[in-house]
């Protein structure tokens, strides 16, 4: 898999396949959770359910996958070796970037799972359209611990019955911390927003913007890093 996304690009003369193919679906993957957001404003609720829901799955499975083949080896934790333009570039534009597109990522990883879960919870189907239901919602106290026991017992096992080197050990913890965060944020917003309905259409758009943020700075870094200051092969 890792000689696969590692193999010559599409794109460009000097980007990787994995690269390319990540960049690509960026836009694909953004542009229809700004159609699923659309198809919500028109009151098309049940088409906004399988756009955003589908969508939401096979983006979280693309990246973990692609990360997962890296080693979990992002620019941001490798260095400059994937960059080769001036250190006053790297430094004061190309790593603000970088920081400011997974801030946008990792949040929004986390929203995106918060949003399929709160899309069943705020809404019921009504002569086969998927309506929300504008009303308090709020997770039991029971439900919110056995979610987090359950998630660590999940993770925990696993890391255990897998054990095979750090990097392994940090995506079983990562995935537990993700439940956690998702957990957490939700004692918060629901105190925030207690409307279900309400929350969900607040969230979303804001889940939205992050991932046009992330699809910007992502863009950006793919320009520098692929036609703008690229590692050249020698010779």
């Amino acid at each position: 898999m890792k000689t696969f996304l590692s193999a010559p690009g599409f794109l460009s003369p000097y980007g990787t396949f994995g690269a390319d193919l990540s960049s690509l679906l960026a836009w694909v993957f953004t542009l229809l959770f700004i159609y699923g957001g659309w198809l919500a404003g028109q009151h098309r609720g049940e088409r906004h359910h399988i756009v955003t829901l589908w969508g939401m799955v096979a983006m979280l499975a693309y990246f973990t996958l692609y990360y997962l083949a890296r080693g979990l080896g992002a620019l941001s934790v490798e260095g400059k070796e994937g960059f080769g333009g001036p250190d006053w570039v790297y430094s004061r534009i190309l790593k603000p970037i970088l920081t400011v597109h997974i801030t946008a990522v990792s949040l929004g990883l986390v929203l995106g799972i918060y949003m399929i879960i709160l899309g069943f919870r705020a809404s019921r189907k009504e002569n086969k359209e998927r309506v929300l239901n504008f009303s308090p919602l709020k997770m039991d106290t029971k439900w919110f611990t056995r979610i987090l026991i359950g998630a660590a017992l999940f993770f925990g096992v696993g890391a255990v019955i897998r054990w095979g080197s750090l990097a392994r050990f940090l995506v079983y913890l990562c995935g537990f911390l993700i439940v956690a965060a998702v957990l957490v944020m939700e004692r918060f917003i629901e105190r925030w927003i207690p409307d279900g309905g309400k929350r969900h259409k607040k969230v979303g758009i804001f889940t939205i913007v992050l991932y046009v943020i992330a699809l910007i700075t992502s863009t950006i870094t793919y320009v520098m890093l692929y036609y703008i200051y690229p590692v050249k092969p020698i010779g």
